[in-house]
């Protein structure tokens, strides 16, 4: 029996080649062919020659670092971060933020094209983030001893959880990020080390996480392996004038990517925080999800309601409700709503924010989303007329389609945040019998390669 030879490389690591960029990857990658090989280079922009160092070579494909720029593309600009591509946190700030608009509406455009075909739907012009600037309303700086023992706040690098210390966060809403680092250099008066899994498996803090919100609220979550943080509490005072609302503590003694656990305590002021957007007013407790920029969740909710435009005389259900971003404003226009949520948690908070704005025509289902269909399939649960989506990154489970196939909503509004979910959940929906009519790429994250959209679909039998 005659074996196969082994696929070669046309590059090997350390090779110094000159590379064409012909596309865009995932991240801050550019790709580049050699014939058919790939090289992803990072901090490049299609058109652009590079030269370049080959880092690694795969059999599949290559990684090259850029050790000078040939022939920039048109639209390059100078990053406004001395840590960009060195974190992890942005991928396009060499971009023009108006050609990053455009690129994301294209990647919607053609995955769609491709899942749907003939009945792919338009895509919008992406909305802006404005500006485009500031935008994170949460910041996670990750604790480590730098040299002397000091703690100092940090971010992850690009694909690795390595850690790399940051002075600066444009990206970031300035009271979140100044509010963040004050924190650390409390932190860092205690005689307290920063958890490292390798080289500090004894230590106590990890992460400091703030939530900040538009009226000026702000949560502190210190994140460590212990329930008590001894001589947090001397703290406090300080932590409330340096602009904290709320201090807490997260225990969380798990894996280097996780950053939270599952128990939460306050230490000082509410449990909940408050954030309006469209003269709704939403309650945040310490670890419960909800978006990171304010502006994008408002345009979210305008979106939805724009789609599926209910009455007083129709019955919504809204799957996947979180804290109730689309509920609350949802009930304020229909004659009641279904909230459903498997996070407890984020439940809570709901009901707590639904009496607070005087809603009473909410019904809160504590489960998953199919299960809850099941009911109102079976006549236990109101019959929705509209309904909204808005899941985690995976999408919608087969079982939550296949029951909205049966129930025949007239409208659906879909929120995605990952465009292979979103297209690969849109062709099933068509295959279901509904069509999408438009689908609306919001710029939740400016500045990198996220692309949040809200999909408008329709029963074609109706």
């Amino acid at each position: 029996m005659s074996r196969s030879r082994p696929q070669t490389t046309p590059i090997r690591r350390g090779d110094l080649v000159e590379v064409e960029i012909v596309a865009r990857g995932e991240g801050p990658d550019g790709i580049a062919k050699l014939g058919d090989y790939v090289v992803f280079v990072p901090g490049t922009l299609p058109g652009e020659r590079v030269f370049v160092e080959i880092t690694s070579a795969a059999r599949k494909f290559g990684r090259g670092e850029p050790l000078e720029l040939l022939l920039p593309a048109a639209d390059r600009v100078e990053p406004f971060c001395k840590h960009f591509l060195d974190c992890g946190g942005c991928h396009l700030q060499h971009q023009l933020y108006g050609a990053q608009l455009d690129d994301k509406r294209a990647r919607l455009s053609r995955g769609l094209a491709h899942a749907l075909g003939e009945r792919a739907p338009e895509v919008a012009a992406t909305i802006a983030a404005k500006p485009s600037h500031g935008q994170r309303h949460k910041v996670a700086l990750h604790l480590r001893n730098a040299p002397g023992g000091r703690l100092e706040g940090c971010f992850h690098r690009q694909r690795s959880v390595e850690l790399v210390a940051v002075r600066e966060c444009p990206a970031s809403d300035p009271l979140a990020w100044d509010l963040a680092n004050a924190t650390v250099a409390l932190l860092a008066e205690l005689p307290l080390d920063a958890w490292h899994p390798f080289r500090a498996p004894d230590g106590l803090l990890r992460t400091v996480l703030v939530r900040a919100t538009t009226g000026g609220e702000a949560h502190v979550l210190v994140v460590a392996r212990e329930a008590r943080v001894p001589g947090l509490e001397t703290l406090v005072p300080r932590l409330h004038a340096a602009g904290a609302t709320t201090i807490s503590v997260n225990t969380n003694d798990g894996e280097p990517s996780r950053l939270l656990g599952p128990r939460t305590h306050v230490v000082s002021g509410p449990r909940r925080i408050t954030e309006e957007i469209g003269g709704v007013r939403h309650l945040l407790s310490p670890s419960a999800f909800f978006q990171t920029s304010p502006q994008a969740a408002a345009h979210l909710v305008d979106l939805v309601l724009t789609w599926l435009r209910p009455t007083a005389d129709d019955d919504v259900a809204d799957l996947y409700c979180g804290a109730g971003l689309l509920t609350l404003p949802l009930a304020r226009r229909a004659r009641a709503v279904l909230g459903c949520e498997l996070a407890g948690a984020a439940v809570d908070d709901a009901v707590a924010a639904a009496e607070l704005n005087g809603i009473h025509n909410v019904h809160w289902f504590r489960g998953r989303a199919e299960h809850a269909l099941v009911r109102c399939r079976t006549g236990e649960l109101p019959r929705p007329r509209l309904v909204a989506l808005d899941p985690p990154r995976r999408g919608l489970e087969p079982a939550v389609i296949a029951e909205l196939a049966e129930l025949r909503p007239s409208r659906i509004a879909y929120v995605s945040c990952e465009p292979q979910t979103l297209q690969r959940d849109l062709a099933a929906f068509d295959a279901a019998g509904f069509r999408t009519t438009l689908v609306t790429p919001v710029d939740m994250f400016p500045h990198t390669s996220h692309v949040e959209a809200v999909a408008w679909l329709t029963d074609r039998s109706g």
